[in-house]
This record gives C-alpha cells, sequence and structure tokens, in this order.
C-alpha cells in the first residue's frame, strides 16, 4: 500500500481527523501562554476548550452559527453566574440546583441543545475550579471564553475545507454496522439438526440495534443540512445512498421462515451453506462501499456476490428438479429467500448510481421544534416524572447542590472536583451510571499513577506543555470508544497544568478523593433520587414494541392494495418499528447491569426479545416483497387474517401496557390461516402464498406471546401483593 493511500485512509479516520483538528487547537493556546510567560493562562483557556469542544454537535455552516452563538451566551451566563455568586454560598446554591435544572430540560428540544447545556454546566463548574486564581471579576470568564471561542474559529474553519465530511463518516458507519448485522444472521443458516434459533435472534437483535443507531444517527446528520426534511445540494447524493441503506435493512432483516426448519430438512445439502456464503459477499460488499464513502470515491460494484448468487439458484434449481417430499413443503421459502438476496444485491449495486433507485419522497422525518411555541411545548411535555430527562434534571440539580454543600460544610480547598466527578458520572440510568463510576475511578488512579512520575521526569515548563497537548488530545481520541483511558489523560492533563501554577503534587490526593465523593453521590443519586430501574417500565417497552411492529404491518397490508410505495409514512412506521425493537434490547441489556432485586423475569424477557425480533422479521419480509395483489379473493383472504393478528396484537399490546387480566388465545378464530394458507399454497400466485406463509408464521407467534404476556402480569401483580404486605 502506497503511503499516499496510507495518509488518505487515516484522514478519512473520524478518531485521526478530529485528533489533528484538537492539536491544532490545543497548540494555539498553548504557544502563545510559553511565549509571553503567561502561565495562569493555560489552564483556563485549555479548559475553554475542551467545554467548547464537548459541547459542540455536528450541523451545516450556518446551523453552526447559530448553535455558536447560542453557546457563547450559555458559557457567558455560566461563567459569570459563579464570578457573581462565588462569595455567596446560599445564592451559590440555589443558582447551582436551578441553573442545572433549566439546563438539562434544555436537552429536550435536541442533541444540539443537549451538548450545548453540558458545555455550559462544564464550563461553570470550571470556573469554580479557577475561581480563587480569578484576579477580578473578568479574568477568569474571559480566559475561558477565549478557549472556547478559538477552538470554534478552528472548526469552523475545519468546517469549510471538509464540509461534508461528518456526513461521509456517519453513512460509513451504517454500512459497516449492516456488514456486522449480515454477518450475524450467517449463523442462521448453519446445517444442523438441532438448531435453537434463540441466541442468533439475540445476535440478531443486537446488532440490528446498532445498526438502527447508525441509521439514526445518520439521519440526525442529513436533517442538519436541510430545510425541514429536504436535502438539497451536495447532500442530496447521500440521502439517496441512506434511502438505499434503509432498503437494504428492511431486506436484511426479514426472515422467510423458521430457520431450525429448514436446518433440519435441507442440513444434508450444499444450499444453506450457499446462503451463508452469498450472505458473506454481501457483508464484504458493505464493508467496501463503507470504505469508498469514507474516502470520497466512486463505488465499483464487483461480480463476487453475483456470482454465489448464480450458484445458490443452481443449488436451488436442482432441488426443484429433484424434489424430496420432506423438503418440498419448504421449497418455495428457498426461492422467496433467494430472491430477497438478489433484490439486496440490486440495491447494492445501485449506491454506485443512487438516482436509479430514487424513492417515491426523499423528505425526511423532521420532528425538531422550529419555533418558540413548539420549543416550548417540547419542553412542557417532559415537565412530569414520567420523563426520563425530568428525572434526570431533578437528580443531577440535588447531586450538584448536594456536592457543594460537601465542599462548604468540610471547606475542601479544592472540592469542585466533586461537582466535575458527577457531571461526568450521574447518566439517566443506573447502568449508564455504572459504566461511567467504574471508568472514571480506574481511569483516574491510572492517570495519577502515570501522572506523577511525569512530572519528575520532564520537570521543564516546555516538555510538560508538550505532554498538556498530547493528554488532551488523547482524551478527545478515546473519549467515545474508551471513557476509561479518556479519564487517565485528562488526569494526566489536569496534574500538568496545575503544575504549571505550582501545585502539581498538591492535586495528587485531593484528585482522588474528590474522584470517590462525585461518584459515590452520582451513584446514591441514581439509586435514591426518583430511580429509573428498568424492571419497572419494561412492560411499556414491550408494550410499545408491539404497538409498532403493528402499525407497521398495517402499512404493508395497504400497500398490498394499492402496490408498493416508499412514501414518508411507510418510512416512519418502518423506523419506528426498528427503533422499538432496538429500545427493547437496549432494556433488557441495561436491566442485567441493575441490581438482582430489580431484574425482572430475565428468561422470560429475553424470549419475549426473541419474538418480537422474530416477529420484526417476518413483518420485514412482506414489507420488502409488497407489490399489488390483482386478485380480489387473494386479497380478502389476506386483509381477513390480518383483521385476525391485528386484533391479538392490540390485546397483547393492551395488556402489556396495563398489566391486565389474562388474555386467553383462541385456537379457532373468525378465520383459520392455517387452514386457507394450505388451500393457497399450490397455487400458481407466489407473492399470494409468500403473503400467507408470513401471516402464518406471525399466527403461529401469538400463543407464546399471549403466554409471556400473562406471565409477567402474574410477576406484576405477586411484586405488588409483596409491597403492599412490606408496607
Amino acid at each position: 500500500m502506497s503511503i499516499f493511500r496510507q495518509l488518505r485512509l487515516q484522514w478519512a479516520n473520524k478518531t485521526f481527523n478530529y485528533s489533528i483538528l484538537m492539536l491544532i487547537t490545543l497548540l494555539g493556546v498553548v504557544i502563545p501562554s510559553w511565549y509571553f510567560d503567561k502561565n495562569s493562562w493555560v489552564t483556563p483557556l485549555i479548559l475553554g476548550v475542551i467545554a467548547a469542544a464537548l459541547a459542540e454537535s455536528d450541523d451545516s455552516f450556518v446551523g453552526r452559527l447559530k448553535a455558536i452563538t447560542l453557546t457563547f451566551i450559555c458559557f457567558a451566563i455560566a461563567a459569570f453566574s459563579i464570578e457573581f455568586l462565588f462569595s455567596t454560598p446560599w445564592a451559590f446554591a440555589i443558582g447551582l440546583f436551578c441553573s442545572t435544572f433549566l439546563f438539562i430540560m434544555l436537552g429536550a428540544l435536541g442533541a444540539r441543545y443537549a451538548s450545548i447545556a453540558f458545555g455550559s454546566l462544564l464550563i461553570a463548574v470550571y470556573a469554580m475550579l479557577g475561581a480563587h486564581e480569578s484576579t477580578n471579576l473578568w479574568f477568569q470568564p474571559l480566559l475561558l471564553l477565549t478557549g472556547a471561542a478559538w477552538y470554534y474559529f478552528i472548526s469552523m474553519i475545519w468546517n469549510v475545507f471538509w464540509p461534508l465530511q461528518p456526513v461521509q463518516q456517519s453513512l460509513a458507519n451504517v454500512f459497516k454496522d449492516l456488514s456486522l448485522y449480515l454477518d450475524a444472521k450467517r449463523g442462521l443458516f448453519h446445517p444442523t439438526f438441532d438448531l435453537v434459533p434463540q441466541p442468533y435472534r439475540l445476535d440478531e437483535a443486537k446488532f440490528n440495534a446498532k445498526t438502527v443507531n447508525a441509521l439514526n444517527a445518520c439521519k440526525a446528520t442529513l436533517l442538519n443540512r436541510s430545510r425541514k426534511g429536504h436535502v438539497d445540494g451536495p447532500s442530496d447524493r447521500f440521502l439517496k445512498v441512506y434511502l438505499i441503506a434503509q432498503d437494504i435493512h428492511e431486506r436484511v432483516s426479514s426472515s422467510h421462515s423458521r430457520y431450525q426448519e429448514l436446518s433440519a430438512q435441507f442440513g444434508r445439502t450444499d444450499v444453506l451453506f450457499r446462503f451463508k456464503h452469498v450472505l458473506e459477499t454481501q457483508a464484504q460488499a458493505c464493508r467496501d462501499i463503507a470504505l469508498a464513502i469514507k474516502l470520497g470515491k466512486q463505488y465499483d460494484h464487483n461480480d463476487r456476490s453475483i456470482k454465489a448468487l448464480v450458484e445458490l439458484q443452481d443449488s436451488i434449481d436442482y432441488l426443484n428438479e429433484h424434489p424430496d417430499n420432506a423438503q418440498f413443503s419448504s421449497l418455495p421459502q428457498l426461492n422467496y429467500l433467494l430472491n430477497n438476496l438478489a433484490t439486496v444485491e440490486k440495491l447494492l449495486s445501485n449506491v454506485s448510481n443512487p438516482d436509479s433507485g430514487v424513492a417515491d419522497e426523499t423528505i425526511l422525518d423532521d420532528t425538531n421544534p422550529h419555533t418558540l411555541s413548539a420549543m416550548w411545548a417540547k419542553i412542557k411535555t417532559n415537565l412530569n416524572t414520567e420523563s426520563i430527562l425530568f428525572r434526570h434534571a431533578v437528580r443531577l440539580s440535588i447531586a450538584l447542590t448536594l456536592g457543594y454543600g460537601i465542599i462548604q460544610f468540610f471547606e475542601i480547598e479544592r472540592g469542585y472536583w466533586i461537582l466535575l466527578t458527577t457531571l461526568f458520572v450521574c447518566q439517566p440510568n443506573y447502568s449508564a451510571t455504572r459504566k461511567k463510576l467504574s471508568a472514571r475511578v480506574a481511569g483516574t488512579l491510572v492517570g495519577l499513577f502515570i501522572g506523577v512520575p511525569l512530572l519528575t521526569l520532564f520537570p521543564s515548563q516546555e516538555s510538560q506543555l508538550l505532554l498538556i497537548v498530547l493528554s488532551g488530545v488523547m482524551f478527545f481520541a478515546f473519549r467515545i470508544n474508551n471513557y476509561g483511558y479518556a479519564t487517565g489523560f485528562i488526569t494526566v492533563l489536569v496534574l500538568l497544568c496545575f503544575h504549571q501554577l505550582g501545585e502539581g503534587y498538591a492535586v495528587v490526593l485531593p484528585r482522588l478523593m474528590d474522584t470517590l465523593i462525585g461518584c459515590g453521590l452520582a451513584v446514591a443519586a441514581v439509586y435514591f433520587i426518583l430511580p429509573d430501574w428498568e424492571s419497572r417500565k419494561l412492560h411499556k417497552v414491550m408494550s410499545d414494541a408491539i404497538h409498532c411492529n403493528r402499525q407497521y404491518l398495517m402499512q404493508i397490508i395497504g400497500q398490498y392494495r394499492v402496490g408498493k410505495k416508499n412514501d414518508l409514512n411507510y418510512r416512519i412506521a418502518r423506523r419506528q418499528a426498528h427503533n422499538a425493537d432496538a429500545h427493547l434490547t437496549n432494556a433488557i441489556s441495561n436491566m442485567l447491569a441493575e441490581p438482582g432485586r430489580y431484574q425482572l423475569a430475565t428468561d422470560e424477557s429475553f424470549r419475549f426479545l426473541t419474538l418480537n425480533h422474530a416477529l420484526l422479521s417476518y413483518v420485514s419480509a412482506l414489507g420488502a416483497h409488497r407489490q399489488r395483489l390483482e386478485d380480489e379473493s387473494i386479497h380478502q383472504l389476506v386483509l381477513e387474517a390480518h383483521r385476525t393478528i391485528n386484533h391479538h396484537l392490540e390485546q397483547l399490546e393492551h395488556q402489556l401496557a396495563t398489566y391486565s387480566e389474562d388474555c386467553v388465545f383462541s385456537t379457532v378464530d373468525q378465520f383459520d390461516i392455517h387452514r386457507r394458507l394450505t388451500e393457497w399454497r399450490d397455487e400458481d400466485d407466489r407473492s399470494a402464498r409468500m403473503v400467507l406463509q408470513q401471516l402464518h408464521l406471525i399466527y403461529r407467534m401469538l400463543p407464546e406471546l399471549h403466554i409471556l404476556a400473562n406471565t409477567f402480569s402474574k410477576l406484576e401483580d405477586s411484586s405488588r401483593k409483596t409491597n403492599d404486605l412490606n408496607q
């Protein structure tokens, strides 16, 4: 590989690219401070840079200007408020509580405002750390704001030269995660007579959640460059590729059969291996697309996966020509799978020419508020204890105020690190807080262990300033992917910065003790103040997943009457179903990290997750193959089948949401799907067979879903009785 290509690959790497930006920015504040011999400037300038970088969110050039303006207003209010109130503890405590609550609630307006709110709280704590060094009211705030201004100046220049790089990186992440999802699907095609699909389904659900998160992040990036959902200009091509990725995701998430039956019936043939090979080549194609997008190159689709499809077709043709009675009933399912993968292949080849596969509507669903009344309405809907954001705002406000009370009561000189630690560690739920806690403590210990020898080995000012810059760069390189490493580097940076003021060794023990106290406050807050245990709301998450799948299915069935149309309403229903599935996956994962007594029906929860993801897969297959059904009698069969399934899904949704009385599944419904499916299985209309087959697969899941819903209801009833006795 040539040096030029290697450099280009590195430049396309988001972490490397961002590290270069931070290196330039930090050198821009350290070198002038060293040149003019202003040691007292280094710490506030660097802290201003850090706060600005953490508050920044991706946006268009105009959007960035607006965000920077709002950020500076919030930063100035936060920094100067600290200076005004610092000598009046009771007013300071009130201001700290109120400002924390208001800043956190600002996050209801979207990710951009949440970042600004966090940065504002961070700049306030940084102002507290250096308040005793401030010679007057203006010194500390102005240096912090200058550091922030310098970062935004460099960042804006960066954005002017490479305006589309965030779009390229987020879209590349979508295809990278699609490749992982395809790799996960391969496991279900392993030919064995005792295949247990649940572990594979759980893996699928995990990788589907990652893909959904990547799609949502890419959508947000595109929305930032849109006008109320309409993307024009250079980003338009990326939007079309994003819509292709959505269609690929729908087909990748599809299931056309029960995999254990396919494995048992075709375990002595090569056809399942050939399916695995096709999935492997398509996963590699997704990785190639991701790399091409990152590098800004034209993607050239090779013929590896086409050859694999041809070989798979030959294998299926052989089975059709030499039918086995045990395999005969499942042969149509192999054809549906082949058609699905062939369409994925076509979509992958369309990436090189996205205009050939333009969707019916190329508008994105923009739910961001754009007027003051809409913003207030968004905040107002979160002003209740059911809102996760409201709970987090109350929790963090109390935790920071208690931390300030501890500082004042025990007269802790460097105690404001307590607030800094609490701010970083206290997260909206227990699971995330626990992860931050362990990473923060371990990172601080390692940072102190490394930082103290560095103070001795590199006593000169120039060498320490260089280490400050390198530590800052490494903090930003690791802050997303490895918070423990990031904490270690920022600890080293803090030691070196305070050493410039003659206090390097003096802050070692205070830094460690304050970290432990801050972590304790954060954990106590999520445990005792409006706790948000996943098991207590898991039934609502499950109900929402069923509801979204039901709405998605409803959109699909309607298109079997009018024909395929990828309009906005359809894409919204599809995205909400996948979002709900991802939310359920995350909720169960978070529950497992919580204390044992707050974990409810773990095995049943995993089984429900498996069935819900299978349900979404069967519905997705209907969506992937949707087309107009010309025969009126066939369409009536589909409508009757859907009516029965929809009725049961409504019952499940209601029962899970309310923990209502047992709901019995009747095996004798208004419409016997199994019988009618058998009648139509030998007919010539393949699309009708496929639709009825998928509805039959969904129908077969309903009894177990009802049993699980009844189990959750009984467990909740038992839990309530236990709580009543304890009271």
